[in-house]
């Protein structure tokens, strides 16, 4: 059963975090799980809030959301203090960095994650929760082409090329996000309980994988309630 929205119960919730690699599935195999236990599925969600408590639109925070410092740290100084451009957009209080958002996601991760029975997707949420039990965390990648082709069926890409370089940007900036907010290695497997191969596996069956570790913390918990 779902979680209403901003109830709070005294139950130990179980959280489940899914790294992934572009065009591995992740996403979708994290709505698989989602449905399949009824926990709440978060992703821009997080962003969402992060820009509310920033007091400033989602879109402009969304260049920097897991993505490493650098250009994009100079443009977001220029939204802050307004662009000519940027009429329609409410301008920030001030400026905004990839370290500032890395560390409020990080904060509204672990609220997420005292509050509900959640799968959070990406944002970091291997390392906000890497110290807290009743986590499974999940890095879910896949054959480089096997992406490449579902990156170009997903967006409508024709060019094959375009897509390459698609999973090449993205895997460089992810890696280069997390060494740079974290000071960790992103596809490093210690820093996951369970790492799939979802072009071998399968989404479905990797979906059920991690519904079974979950089912496990579940039937865990009701044989220590009868003790």
């Amino acid at each position: 059963m779902d979680v209403p929205e901003g109830h709070m119960s005294e139950e130990r919730h179980i959280t489940i975090t899914i790294s992934r690699q572009m065009g591995s599935g992740g996403a979708y195999i994290g709505h698989l799980v989602a449905k399949e236990l009824g926990f709440k599925y978060l992703d821009r969600e997080i962003l969402r809030k992060a820009a509310e408590r920033f007091g400033t639109d989602v879109s402009m925070l969304e260049d920097l959301s897991e993505r490493s410092p650098g250009i994009i740290e100079t443009i977001i100084k220029g939204f802050s203090y307004g662009t000519p451009t940027s009429g329609i957009l409410q301008p920030m209080r001030q400026p905004v960095y990839s370290k500032d958002l890395f560390i409020l996601e990080c904060k509204i991760i672990q609220e997420i994650a005292n509050q509900y029975n959640a799968v959070i997707i990406g944002r970091g949420g291997f390392y906000a929760l890497r110290e807290q039990p009743r986590v499974i965390r999940v890095f879910i990648h896949a054959a480089r082409e096997f992406r490449v082709k579902r990156v170009m069926q997903v967006q409508k890409i024709t060019d094959i090329q375009e897509a390459r370089n698609k999973v090449k940007d993205s895997d460089q900036s992810r890696t280069k996000y997390i060494r740079d907010m974290a000071g960790i290695d992103w596809t490093d497997s210690r820093n996951f309980h369970l790492c799939i191969d979802s072009s071998f596996v399968g989404f479905r069956e990797t979906a059920k994988m991690i519904v079974i570790l979950a089912e496990k913390i579940k039937l865990s918990d009701q044989g220590n309630a009868k003790e």
